[in-house]
């Protein structure tokens, strides 16, 4: 997965982000480290936290408190295109790719 910056479809503000290209439901399928993910969080009305699981493979989960209800994303290893592995959240938003100039 390849380094690159998002902005959602109704906004101009930038994330960063990782993908691999392939797209959720028509949008650019978007991963965050926990950082990116609080980053893109904080700048939306939604309040979200981070627990850990008792599975041993997925020891992070970020809990998203939307509108219609909470929704539990679990921690996914995110290999990147440089070689390290990093935990991920894959939070299903319309993201739309920056083009990079």
């Amino acid at each position: 997965m390849r380094l690159s910056k998002f902005t959602l479809s109704d906004d101009e503000e930038e994330f960063e982000g990782y993908t691999d290209g392939t797209l959720w439901n028509g949008w650019i399928s978007v991963c965050f480290t926990k950082e990116q993910a609080s980053n893109l969080l904080n700048s939306t009305p939604y309040n979200y936290r981070f627990i850990k699981s008792k599975n041993e493979n997925r020891d992070t989960i970020l809990i998203v408190y939307w509108d219609d209800g909470e929704e539990y994303i679990p921690c996914s290893l995110l290999p990147t295109d440089d070689g390290d592995i990093l935990e991920g959240f894959f939070i299903e938003l319309e993201f739309v790719e920056v083009e990079e100039e």
